[in-house]
């Protein structure tokens, strides 16, 4: 029985060690953003509320008044993400306040080979706080402050238990009357983390990106982006998203280059509140599901 467990726990590490080096290290998915997600991330000029700060912290400005949201996202199976967000907008400037947590669930085996079914093998959270101004809706800027606490079980070591912290930086300008330019810069900080397995650091990413939105109709958004991680190859990416009926039903979508990416979404509105469900497939790897609701007055 124990080597049945064993072998199945060994797959499962196999499978995990697979997809978080084709798709994402320590605390490059940052739980929530579902819209954006979906929009493959080609969402840095675009001003779209606490929705968007992952990508650009400038887009803190859309925020009204209040703004509140919860998310879950299941990624390839055995990972799971959810987050928890709040915004609030006054004349001195935007707040943002979320809670994300990304989590691999599997099982444990530890110094004495006793297997533990079910349990967490990482645990990523993040608390990010947001500060953003407005000014005459023409230049709109926003920085994030994130605080990371990383948790690891690993088989024959010490639990990894580590807090860290990163800070991002953004702007949006309005160009033309229906044009905007935004540029973001996440981890200015550099931030590296400890590995768990020997003494070496490993540096969390740091992503430059720029874009390029086009409103041709009060309806319909169209967004290009173009982002560079250090040693990867430049990332296009391209985004819709369109108001079926407007305050009542949308559809988004987006595609990117590196790694190539696809997603596709809808929004329905019920008065404040709002329904999203977005579905995401990287190549070679499982499709994600992601759902959100948020409540904006």
């Amino acid at each position: 029985m124990i080597g049945v467990k064993m072998k199945k726990f060994f797959l499962f590490a196999i499978f995990l060690f697979g997809i978080s080096q084709a798709s994402f290290a320590s605390f490059d998915y940052i739980a929530g953003n579902v819209r954006s997600r979906t929009m493959v991330l080609a969402t840095t000029a675009i001003v779209n509320g606490i929705d968007n700060i992952v990508v650009n912290p400038a887009s803190i400005a859309g925020i009204n008044k209040y703004e509140f949201n919860i998310s879950y996202e299941n990624l390839y199976r055995f990972i799971h993400s959810v987050s928890i967000a709040g915004g609030y907008g006054s004349s001195y400037g935007n707040l943002g306040l979320k809670y994300s947590e990304l989590f691999v669930v599997g099982d444990h085996s530890d110094q004495d080979s006793i297997i533990t079914e079910n349990t967490r093998l990482q645990t990523e959270r993040v608390v990010q706080l947001t500060y953003g101004l407005d000014f005459n809706d023409n230049i709109m800027i926003g920085t994030n402050v994130n605080f990371l606490y990383l948790e690891q079980k690993l088989i024959g070591v010490t639990d990894n238990n580590n807090i860290y912290y990163t800070a991002d930086i953004g702007m949006i300008g309005k160009i033309y009357d229906r044009w905007f330019m935004g540029i973001s810069i996440t981890n200015i900080t550099n931030t590296a983390i400890n590995s768990s397995l020997n003494s070496e650091r490993y540096y969390l990413t740091r992503k430059v990106s720029g874009g390029l939105t086009f409103k041709p109709y009060e309806t319909l958004i169209t967004s290009f982006d173009v982002s560079k991680i250090s040693s990867q190859p430049t990332s296009f990416g391209f985004s819709v998203d369109y108001d079926l009926a407007k305050n009542l039903f949308s559809i988004y979508s987006g595609l990117r280059s590196f790694p190539t990416t696809f997603g596709l979404g809808f929004r329905l509105y019920i008065k404040k509140l709002s329904i999203d469900y977005g579905y995401s497939t990287v190549f070679n790897l499982p499709s994600r599901n992601h759902i959100q609701l948020s409540y904006t007055f």
